[in-house]
C-alpha cells in the first residue's frame, strides 16, 4: 500500500510546490484568491513569502501521509496533517486579514 499512497501523495505535494514557487519566485501573485492587487511593492513581495510558506507547509504535511505509509510509526497522520494545514492557513488569514501592517 506504501507506493500507491506515495505516488497519489506525490502529486498533490508537487502542485503546491509548483504554485507556491510561481508565486514566490515568479511574482504571480494573482494566483492568491482574494488578492485584488492593492498592496505597494514591499507588501505585495511579502504576501507572496507568506502565501508560498503556507503551500510549502502544505506540502510537507502531505508528504506526512507518505511517511506513515511507509514507515507506520506517525499516530494519527491525518490529525496532524489537518492541524498543521489548518495552523498554516490561520495564521495567513490572521496575519493579512485581523492584524495591522507594520510601520502603520
Amino acid at each position: 500500500m506504501a507506493l500507491p499512497s506515495t505516488f497519489l501523495s506525490a502529486v498533490p505535494a508537487a502542485l503546491l510546490l509548483l504554485l507556491a514557487w510561481e508565486i514566490r519566485v515568479r511574482g504571480k501573485v494573482g494566483l492568491i484568491a482574494g488578492y485584488d492587487g492593492g498592496l505597494p511593492p514591499e507588501r505585495e513581495a511579502e504576501l507572496a513569502r507568506d502565501a508560498a510558506a503556507v503551500l510549502v507547509v502544505a506540502a510537507a504535511a502531505t508528504s506526512l501521509l507518505v511517511v506513515d505509509a511507509w514507515i507506520g510509526a506517525v499516530p494519527r497522520p491525518g490529525l496532524l496533517v489537518t492541524v498543521a494545514i489548518a495552523a498554516a492557513v490561520a495564521w495567513f488569514l490572521w496575519k493579512w486579514n485581523v492584524s495591522e501592517p507594520d510601520g502603520d
